[in-house]
């Protein structure tokens, strides 16, 4: 216990300020007009509890601001300092704050800003800042960051660890139904995400069924449940080419037939990621 207390103390502020040191790039956005979305890119090195870096913004031009600041209990307290405007003369631009936290959940350093109504949200990358006038092109990123947050899609650094963790369960169903339980609901959307994070993943949906009645009417009965997770999953966002869909009917039971408990058992849906 006397390790793991001086580990806490010591040692956890070093590792999180050497997560948080690297290139960061998201955006900002306002938290009134969803059609102010402004890129933003941030390069940062911390230790010790001090912030150093620089901060790029591309809005109306380029702006290029060094910036300092505080790490503590995760949250990052950084201020401007005098920056390069390309479509105007050098200013000296009057302390812009940023409060943010690093959200370990989704791996997005997320806060705000002391102006206006902004709101600050960034995934770690790789990279640096540029000191070129040109706006970064091109900007598919920016639209696919905004569809993955609308989607509740964690950062590629987290998205790996969250496939790897993500336990399969099946869906069972009533005697002789394809409807969906409502208590599957929260662990399919769960599945849906879980696609979606990942550009490269399908899934596969196989429908089976139970023994009662004949071979060729269990078979049409899983189709029809495969095909009822398609539909719920295309109704929640999930594009169908993301799925395929095999159906078993009677032949794969994974309990026997002879109980009520093995007959539901075996009234299911599988999925696995391909």
């Amino acid at each position: 216990m006397r390790y793991l207390l001086l580990y806490l103390l010591f040692c956890t502020p070093h590792c999180w300020g050497q997560k948080m040191t690297g290139f960061w790039q998201g955006m900002l956005f306002s938290a009134t007009d969803q059609t102010v979305v402004i890129p933003i890119y941030l390069d940062i090195f911390v230790t010790n509890g001090l912030v150093d870096g620089q901060i790029r913004i591309e809005n109306e031009g380029v702006s290029i601001y060094p910036i300092r600041g505080t790490y503590t209990n995760q949250e990052m307290k950084l201020v401007t300092l005098k920056g390069t405007w390309f479509y105007l003369p050098e200013f000296s631009l009057s302390p812009y704050t940023y409060t943010l936290k690093f959200n370990a959940q989704t791996g997005y350093l997320e806060g705000s800003t002391d102006r206006q109504d902004y709101r600050f949200i960034a995934y770690q990358s790789s990279g640096e800042i540029s000191n070129s006038k040109t706006p970064y092109l091109p900007k598919e990123w920016l639209q696919r960051f905004k569809q993955e947050l609308a989607d509740g899609v964690s950062a590629p650094q987290v998205r790996k660890r969250e496939l790897q963790n993500f336990a399969f369960q099946p869906v069972y169903f009533d005697y002789d139904q394809a409807l969906i339980r409502p208590e599957y609901e929260g662990y399919l959307k769960e599945l849906i995400r879980m696609v979606k994070s990942h550009s490269d993943l399908r899934i596969e949906i196989t429908g089976h069924t139970d023994a009662d009645g004949s071979e060729g009417y269990n078979l049409a009965l899983s189709r029809k449940r495969s095909e009822a997770l398609l539909s719920f999953f295309a109704q929640n966002g999930l594009p169908k080419d993301r799925v395929v869909i095999r159906y078993k009917g009677e032949k794969e039971p994974v309990d026997q037939n002879k109980t009520d408990e093995g007959k539901q058992r075996n009234r299911r849906v599988d999925f696995k990621f391909i």
